[in-house]
């Protein structure tokens, strides 16, 4: 794998589509992708992407995928009614991610709440080649079945931007230029493709809301 640190590429530019069209992907995570309203709504939304994108890939052949067409109104969980469920009332406050969003561990602990099968990794205990093999195997669901949340210092991975502890969903992977499609929830960014060496690096920092080191969130079947 040749990919360099440091690495950014917009995704929306001729480069970035060039990419796409050589990774794997998860087509329907694409299609739904929406950045987040709410300031701390970060992980929020992300949550609302991955649960949304397995919903509706269930069942899907890799032919349905690829030719049938989804938009955010399909989508059974969205930012903007998330807290309508119940469950995640009982995980997490709104006051609390209003305020300051949520870690990795709420996050989580989110994702449990409504039933989901979620796998937590926070990077000081794993290094770049688990974490690449890891997201990979997740990413190479094309129906959704599996999916990846980073939680990363935005800043250690973009010097110019000025936001800290952040979270976004992953969606494809190119393996000769080892790069991430990063979907960016921000409102003010661009969705990327990223170096894995340094999307790890921001990954391997302490959240000084937790304390721990931030990490990722895998989404299993």
């Amino acid at each position: 794998m040749s990919g360099e640190n440091h690495v950014i590429v917009p995704f929306h530019s001729d480069e970035g589509k060039k990419i796409l069209s050589e990774s794997i992907s998860q087509p329907i995570l694409m299609q739904i992708f929406k950045k987040q309203v709410n300031n701390s709504f970060c992980a929020i939304q992300s949550c609302a992407l991955l649960m949304s994108a397995q919903v509706l890939g269930k069942n899907k052949t890799t032919s349905e995928i690829r030719n049938d067409r989804y938009n955010l109104s399909n989508a059974p969980y969205m930012e903007s009614n998330m807290f309508d469920f119940l469950e995640t009332r009982q995980a997490i406050k709104y006051e609390v991610a209003d305020e300051v969003g949520l870690t990795l561990d709420e996050t989580y602990e989110l994702f449990k709440a409504h039933g989901k099968n979620i796998k937590r990794y926070y990077a000081s205990d794993i290094n770049v080649e688990e974490f690449r093999s890891l997201a990979v195997e997740a990413l190479s669901q094309e129906n959704s079945s599996c999916g990846v949340i980073v939680n990363y210092l935005q800043c250690h991975l973009q010097k110019h931007l000025v936001v800290g502890g952040h979270c976004s969903p992953l969606a494809a992977y190119h393996k000769e230029k080892d790069l991430f499609l990063l979907l960016d929830t921000w409102f003010q960014t661009t969705d990327i493709w990223v170096a894995t060496k340094n999307l790890f690096d921001a990954m391997d920092t302490v959240d000084s809301g937790s304390g721990k080191s931030r990490g990722l969130l895998v989404l299993e079947p």
